[in-house]
């Protein structure tokens, strides 16, 4: 019987946490849905007009990270999972989009300089990493001192990033493509390929 209870109020603590995260931070920049969940309260920072938008059935593990700065926005669409250690980073005039039922995987980062779009059911596997800022680099000047340039990151409905990816700024990934472990991604992908390797070249159709 106690074990039981136990049990029962271990399971339940992602629920309260959330509830009472929602009852105490939520607002007008920050946006929460039903059922929110959360293993530990996220790591939030929204600046000038940035927005957050969770919706409904989201579940943040520990130590998730969101921030916005700028005129940005982040919005989870719904029935997503992002395990512990993500950081989602808005900027600019970004859009960071997670769609219905994508799921992100353990310390994988999103920049957003510009915008990222995650369609719907898009799986990212552990420290998966999607760059959408480089910094300039033209010789006899530092690197650090001449700022970024900007492109969005697109992957489509059902795509699939494994473990360790790097997708580059300007990539789209289309339906149903993916990007095995390890691949450094600098150029988009057509509908159900699966790429690999550094840079990542074309193996074979999804079957």
């Amino acid at each position: 019987m106690i074990l039981g209870l136990k049990l029962y109020l271990k399971n339940r603590k992602p629920t309260w946490k959330g509830f009472w995260f929602k009852l105490l931070f939520a607002s007008k920049k920050l946006q929460i849905g039903k059922r929110f969940k959360c293993d530990s309260w996220p790591d939030i920072s929204i600046t000038d007009k940035g927005k957050i938008i969770i919706q409904d059935d989201v579940y943040l593990r520990r130590s998730v990270e969101l921030r916005v700065h700028g005129d940005a926005t982040i919005n989870l669409k719904g029935n997503n999972r992002i395990d512990r250690g993500v950081r989602l980073l808005a900027a600019n005039k970004s859009e960071l989009t997670i769609g219905e039922g994508s799921k992100i995987g353990l310390y994988s980062v999103l920049n957003g300089g510009d915008s990222i779009t995650l369609g719907k059911n898009v799986l990212l596997s552990g420290f998966v990493y999607l760059q959408t800022s480089m910094h300039n680099h033209e010789k006899e000047i530092m690197v650090q001192n001449q700022g970024y340039s900007h492109a969005p990151i697109i992957l489509e409905d059902d795509t699939w990033c494994g473990a360790h990816v790097v997708v580059f700024p300007g990539v789209t990934m289309k339906q149903g493509s993916i990007a095995g472990s390890n691949a450094v991604v600098n150029t988009s992908i057509d509908k159900n390929i699966i790429v690999g390797g550094v840079p990542a070249k074309q193996l074979k159709l999804r079957q």
